[in-house]
């Protein structure tokens, strides 16, 4: 449903105005943006907490990646109910099972909510619904108060609006980190075929040439004739097509085949 249609059907200004808010935010990090959104769906529904819970496949649990900053949000965090192991069951994990949205006008007479919920948290009433990312099912949205009967259908067909963009969000922010992990991994390979044009004893040439030593320096230490240093410098300079020692120097630094005192120091 498009933002147009969604103000027609709830007919509010202030849910209108927080979809537009959370169209523009602009965060490039997944965590804080969906803890800005979970703020100002908190503001706009006035809600005692607000939950981006997405499906954590090692420990099969729904995580709390965007919490509203209200004092119920900061609790969960410190009860530890921001983890929602999916086997512990709960109102929020049967929507995520599901895939229906809920309407949950009184928490402590629903057979399905978890105790500590409604004991430890004070939760008294809800909206839920799921979260599809890439066409796949993630997450819930959830969107809680201390009060019961505080939301109502409308306010759930609200969520779901929000629950389509977090979905975008939450692809477009993988999909990102997934092309930097690529890209790394292709940085690390080309690397790798550079450093792989000299054989171990060049590169060990090319790491005292970095560090400032001259021929006969290099020969002592390594235990080298100078000729024998000259041989090597030359086929360095040929395999890696350079002119002379400095762009060695640079190469062996940018290869990690050579740190200073001070970058050590500093790492």
């Amino acid at each position: 449903m498009d933002a147009g249609r969604l103000f027609a059907t709830v007919g509010d200004d202030r849910l209108f105005d927080t979809l537009v808010r959370l169209h523009g935010i602009a965060s490039p990090e997944l965590r804080p943006a969906l803890d800005q959104a979970a703020n100002l769906v908190a503001e706009a529904l006035t809600a005692d907490k607000v939950d981006m819970f997405i499906h954590e496949a090692d420990s099969d649990s729904l995580v709390a990646l965007g919490t509203s900053q209200t004092p119920m949000g900061c609790k969960q965090h410190e009860l530890g109910l921001d983890r929602m192991p999916l086997a512990n069951g709960g109102r929020s994990v049967a929507v995520y099972l599901t895939g229906e949205p809920y309407l949950q006008r009184r928490a402590d007479e629903d057979p399905v909510e978890l105790r500590s919920v409604i004991e430890d948290l004070g939760v008294r009433s809800g909206i839920l619904t799921p979260l599809d990312v890439g066409q796949q099912r993630r997450g819930v949205v959830q969107v809680v108060s201390a009060m019961p009967d505080r939301f109502c259908q409308r306010d759930l067909r609200f969520l779901g609006a929000v629950a389509g963009w977090v979905g975008m969000l939450t692809h477009r922010a993988e999909l990102s980190e997934e092309l930097a992990r690529q890209a790394r991994r292709d940085g690390h390979r080309e690397a790798g075929d550079e450093v792989a044009k000299l054989t171990r004893r060049q590169q060990e040439v090319a790491a005292c040439i970095a560090e400032g030593l001259t021929n006969e320096q290099i020969a002592r230490r390594l235990v080298l004739t100078p000729g024998t240093v000259a041989n090597h410098l030359e086929h360095i300079l040929r395999r890696l097509d350079f002119k002379g020692r400095t762009q060695v120097a640079v190469w062996t630094v940018e290869h990690g085949l050579y740190r200073s005192d001070s970058e050590d120091d500093e790492t």
